[in-house]
């Protein structure tokens, strides 16, 4: 293979240049984020009974949907918590189980389990669970002067959440600020106990008042006709004139005799300010698998097209454009990518800081810039070949992989510095061609470099006996590892010598004068007739050591 390598030295260069174009196209097209992709399959199932206690929410609700939920296949550990009104159920799969199958058998288990839940319960979420984004990517806020707290509430929650989730990768669940609109029926209890009423009389009647029930639908010849009950006013002040209960003359107690029914608001529980504004904001999150990066990205690519289409979904009845929606306002704050881009940045100077005095060393060292530059230029080759590793397994560009990367860069360069080594030792020889020396000093490295290799890949091997977050964590920096420093391997045994062949110039092979040498064993000679049996093990080891600083010279 070496042999061939040398022989088609433009193959080698196009397949170099190859793994760099696909590499740097890899590079551009890997998601970066500043953590692994979480892969093991997680749903959590939220369920929620307003006003219930938390020891009922433990013992009656929660406790039912831990025993139902753990009867999936493929389950691996449970986590819950109850809280008023509502309780968190976490179900943890073996990796072996994809998320679509955790999802439908937790489903199935819930829905079953709503028989024997107290009366009242809504019916629980089930819902995909990373535990790697538990705080919002960014805060989407809507302002507006022209509107009150009500409004922009409004405009989150029944537009700009539905738009927003639009966007792949995107959970908006709720929204915080402003105050959520009602239609509250204050009573007067003092007129109720005059007209002999009670607040349940007055619930009844006015639930009765506000029914839509579809009846049915009549066919008239070639016509057919939908018809419906309509008894919901369109108007909130039609509700005081709504008939509570008939007296004995024929007349009706209304609901103004004993109250007032207000166009309001809930009671407000948290109130959302940036610089002072009052604001409305839609927290973030990412889906199980999305990218921080591409999906801020994405926000605020669509943060206009947004603004456009609430504009138009809020128009007025005759068509025409709100005059209040012209002051609408979306921006993006506590935008994490921020914080991810910095980490990754750092990380790449890091490596480059690390990859750049390594070069210095052993430039350095060497003493030729034509040996550091080959040597050097293992570094990216074999980054951009780990690169395209990590994305065709569908790895991300984050803290642990590039920590894997930086980890490796002083090993990519001490393969390439041995097999130049020996090639320029080679070379100093005499009587062989730049060819074959190429050769013989890449074969003569060839299988220790390849045992060391693998001895190194070996290290990280039970990497992939971890499980959980341990394997979330560890296994992509192993990967990276040994991605990149197979790749450099390759690039050692063939690339280096191709370019070795071609850069590096054959030196004058120092030669010792034969007085010289006879000059050096007469003293050797000498010493050792004067120095004891002790000492001449020490004579022989400098001997040594002065051979060695003679090659080196």
């Amino acid at each position: 293979m070496i042999r061939a390598a040398l022989k088609n030295p433009h193959l080698v260069i196009v397949i170099v240049l190859m793994v760099t174009v696909i590499g740097g196209v890899s590079l551009l097209r890997i998601p970066a984020d500043l953590l692994p992709t979480f892969s093991t399959p997680a749903v959590q199932i939220v369920c929620f009974y307003p006003g219930m206690p938390p020891e009922v929410m433990e013992q009656d609700i929660m406790s039912r949907l831990q025993r139902w939920t753990g009867q999936s296949a493929g389950i691996e550990h449970q986590e819950a918590k109850a809280l008023q009104g509502v309780c968190v159920v976490k179900d943890f799969f073996h990796p072996h189980v994809s998320a679509a199958e955790a999802i439908s058998q937790v489903t199935m288990y819930a829905m079953s389990d709503m028989f024997y839940l107290p009366p009242g319960t809504i019916p629980p979420m089930v819902m995909p669970f990373d535990p790697t984004a538990s705080v919002p990517l960014c805060l989407v806020t809507v302002s507006n002067p022209d509107m009150d707290d009500k409004e922009l509430y409004d405009v989150a929650y029944k537009n700009l959440r539905n738009n927003l989730q639009s966007i792949p990768g995107v959970i908006a669940p709720a929204v915080n600020g402003g105050t959520l609109r009602r239609i509250l029926a204050y009573v007067d209890p003092r007129r109720l106990k005059a007209y002999g009423l009670s607040i349940l009389d007055v619930h009844q009647a006015l639930r009765r008042q506000n029914v839509l029930i579809p009846a049915g639908s009549a066919k008239i010849r070639d016509r057919e006709f939908y018809i419906y009950t309509n008894a919901i006013p369109d108007r909130v002040e039609l509700l005081n004139d709504a008939p509570i209960r008939r007296r004995p003359d024929g007349t009706y107690i209304r609901f103004r005799d004993i109250g007032e029914v207000q166009d309001t608001h809930q009671i407000q529980t948290n109130i959302v300010r940036v610089n002072g504004r009052p604001l409305v904001y839609v927290p973030v999150y990412r889906q199980p698998g999305a990218n921080t990066i591409d999906i801020v990205d994405r926000i605020h690519a669509k943060l206009e097209e947004i603004l456009a289409r609430l504009k138009d979904e809020r128009r007025l009845p005759d068509g025409s454009e709100d005059p209040k929606m012209k002051n609408l306002t979306l921006s993006v704050v506590m935008d994490q990518s921020v914080k991810v881009r910095e980490s990754i940045f750092a990380l790449w100077l890091a490596a480059g800081l690390g990859a750049g005095f390594a070069g210095a060393v052993v430039l350095v060292f060497l003493r030729s810039w034509r040996s550091t530059l080959i040597v050097v230029s293992a570094i990216p080759v074999a980054i951009l070949a780990a690169m395209i590793g990590l994305y065709f397994s569908s790895n991300t560009i984050n803290a642990m992989t590039l920590g894997g990367l930086a980890l490796a860069v002083g090993i990519l360069i001490d393969q390439s510095i041995v097999v130049v080594d020996n090639i320029e030792r080679h070379m100093k020889m005499g009587g062989k061609g730049p060819l074959q020396s190429a050769w013989e000093g890449t074969r003569e490295v060839a299988v220790p470099l390849l045992v060391s290799t693998l001895t190194f890949a070996v290290v990280f091997f039970p990497v992939l006996f971890l499980s959980g977050l341990a394997r979330f964590l560890f296994a992509p920096l192993s990967l990276a590892v040994v991605f990149a420093v197979a790749a450099s391997y390759l690039v050692a045994i063939f690339f280096v010598p191709v370019v070795a062949a071609r850069l590096m110039r054959v030196e004058p092979e120092v030669v010792i004068p034969d007085n010289a040498e006879s000059n050096i064993l007469v003293a050797a000679d000498q010493e050792s007739r004067i120095v004891s049996e002790a000492d001449r093990t020490l004579v022989a080891q400098g001997s040594l050591v002065r051979g060695y600083r003679v090659l080196l010279e």
